[in-house]
């Protein structure tokens, strides 16, 4: 009878442990810009993340398991961005990594993540060579597509094919974007007249400004492509109006902030800028998003990137949900099983090898204050990836 007990004890004592066991959370580190010139796009990338997990926790779970985010403000900082890899990773036994909304901060921390084997989602970086040097995944679409559809906005529907492009050439992101731009441009039929040349830290766009006036009034241009980011896209706007361009002004998917209406005031009237998602669309999968959005933040999305965070985390959960693992280097193998995921941002669906889904592009217009659609674009063309550095 005692060694009954024994035994009895030894086999409650095991299938405690199991149970404990099968209930230890889903770690996915989360590294964002939180604070510093990306944080308008990376807090509601977060935001969206953060809501995804919520949802899935209250469902269920995945494989039975919670979802644990572990989300870290990397401070726009390079060592930050290491330390905080680090720390995910050896530290906090993250299976999976979900970063940034912008290209150069993807490149710091998905390297790492490779070299530690742990799979890495961007929900808004849109570098179309990222897959190729870091293996990791993207929940948007590539620059070579928004690149692509603001250029056959302009030429088919507009008429307008002689473009200036104004590049930051302190960013990878807009060196990529301005460079795709010009060749759609070229296929469409339209010409780059000139580029211009700045860097992230500048604040005077006066001379730059002033030079693009001059082709305006000899009336050699008909529009301005601007690759910039968050924190300068309304600053730009603003010189641009004040200095006396009245040419359209087009941008990508770093426009899609409130700051742009903010910094740049009326100037911001008639801007047109690619991004991922209509948050305007009815369809119910978005208006559901936004009012679930506004009752745990008591705001709408901020803007696409809230979509994007959202859909990186979905994108994971079910990744781990069709290995029945989070094992990370499993991982990878449910990612590149997704097909048809209805994903607030668009139908995900990853294919033939490739880690960038294939996606239409929204076209968004600045109408009193407001960011309304033009036009939901699937590009006709898309420029080689190798084109852009």
């Amino acid at each position: 009878m005692k060694r009954l007990l024994v035994i009895m004890l030894a086999l409650f004592v095991v299938l405690a442990g199991t149970m404990v066991f099968a209930q230890e959370p889903i770690k996915i580190g989360i590294v964002m810009n939180l604070t510093g010139p990306w944080a308008s796009i990376d807090n509601p990338s977060a935001n969206g993340a953060k809501l995804a997990a919520e949802q899935i926790n209250k469902a269920g779970g995945v494989l039975g398991r919670q979802i644990d985010l572990k989300v870290i403000d990397t401070k726009a900082d390079e060592g930050e961005t290491s330390a905080a890899v680090v720390r995910l990773v050896e530290n906090e036994k993250v299976s999976a990594l979900i970063g940034y909304g912008d290209t150069h901060w993807v490149n710091i921390a998905a390297s790492m993540a490779k070299e530690y084997g742990v799979p890495f989602m961007t929900p808004g970086a849109t570098h179309p060579r990222i897959p190729e040097r870091f293996g990791a995944w993207l929940a948007c679409f590539g620059d070579n597509a928004q690149a692509s559809a603001i250029a056959e906005y302009a030429v088919k529907d507009l008429g307008l094919k002689r473009g200036v492009v104004w590049v930051d050439t302190a960013v990878d992101f807009s060196v990529a974007v301005c460079a795709f731009f010009a060749d759609a441009l070229k296929h469409y039929g339209g010409e780059v007249v000139y580029e211009d040349y700045f860097e992230v830290t500048w604040k005077d766009f006066s001379a730059m400004s002033a030079r693009l006036k001059e082709y305006q009034d000899r009336g050699e241009v008909d529009f301005v492509y601007v690759g910039a980011i968050p924190d300068n896209c309304g600053l730009i706007a603003k010189q641009l109006r004040d200095n006396g361009v009245t040419i359209p002004m087009y941008g990508e998917d770093g426009f899609d902030t409130p700051l742009l209406v903010e910094t740049g005031g009326e100037a911001a009237e008639g801007v047109i800028f690619a991004t991922h998602v209509s948050l305007e669309d009815p369809s119910p999968i978005i208006q559901q998003f936004k009012a679930d959005y506004q009752a745990m933040y008591g705001n709408p999305p901020e803007n696409a990137f809230a979509a994007l965070g959202y859909d990186a985390v979905k994108l994971m959960a079910k990744a781990i949900e069709l290995v029945g693992s989070d094992a990370p280097e499993k991982i990878p193998e449910g990612l590149a099983q997704i097909k048809d995921f209805q994903g607030v941002s668009g139908t995900i669906s990853y294919e033939g090898g490739s880690q960038i889904p294939n996606k239409s592009v929204s076209v968004i217009e600045v109408k009193d204050g407001k960011f309304v659609t033009v036009k939901q674009i699937a590009p006709e063309y898309l420029s080689d990836p190798t084109i852009a550095k």
